[in-house]
């Protein structure tokens, strides 16, 4: 990895101008989406395997269940990646601000665990919300007892449901941790 920043490097003072704050930032939101990423997901597929197929007693090679698991796994992702833009926004706050004195990496690593931590609340309420809602709709019918039966439609409705109720409230999670952004006071007139 070092060898090719230094490749790049090397290829930038020959060619042509390079903003290197701007390359090095970059790398440092890559690796801290791979990492968040990574924990995020493991950590949701293990809850996944513990909370859904192993209460409903679902076999492992029921394609029914992988449906409905790729889902929940797609909508974890799919609402955890616009986390970083909170972060990077109150770590760049932080070191802009001429007045903080305390340590910007304990700062950084505060904010994200805050926005890290609320973030994982909140998509894990959704998609138990969005599942047990639909269930709650569909009384004459029972999901799990149906995806444990391999039965593919059931498990792509359901699919759908948490899918498109994460596409839908998206904003609004990160409008709340939008909140906890810590944005300078903004004066006002009377």
């Amino acid at each position: 990895m070092v060898f090719s920043i230094k490749i790049i490097i090397n290829f930038k003072n020959k060619i042509m101008k390079f903003n290197e704050d701007l390359f090095f930032n970059s790398i440092l939101q890559l690796l801290i989406s791979i990492i968040i990423g990574t924990i995020v997901l493991y950590s949701s597929y293990k809850l996944i395997e513990k909370y859904l197929r192993k209460k409903h007693e679902i076999e492992i090679d029921n394609t029914a269940y992988g449906i409905l698991c790729s889902a929940i796994l797609f909508s974890v992702g799919y609402l955890i990646s616009g986390i970083k833009d909170p972060i990077v926004n109150s770590i760049d706050l932080i070191q802009r601000n001429p007045d903080f004195s305390g340590s910007v990496v304990f700062e950084g690593l505060k904010y994200s665990g805050l926005f890290l931590s609320i973030s994982i609340f909140i998509i894990w309420i959704i998609n138990v919300l969005a599942i047990y809602l639909f269930t709650i709709m569909t009384k004459d019918l029972n999901e799990f007892e149906e995806i444990k039966n391999n039965n593919i439609a059931v498990s792509l409705i359901t699919a759908a449901i948490v899918i498109t109720i994460s596409l839908m409230v998206k904003s609004s999670l990160f409008l709340m941790l939008e909140a906890f952004v810590p944005y300078p006071d903004m004066p006002t007139f009377s």
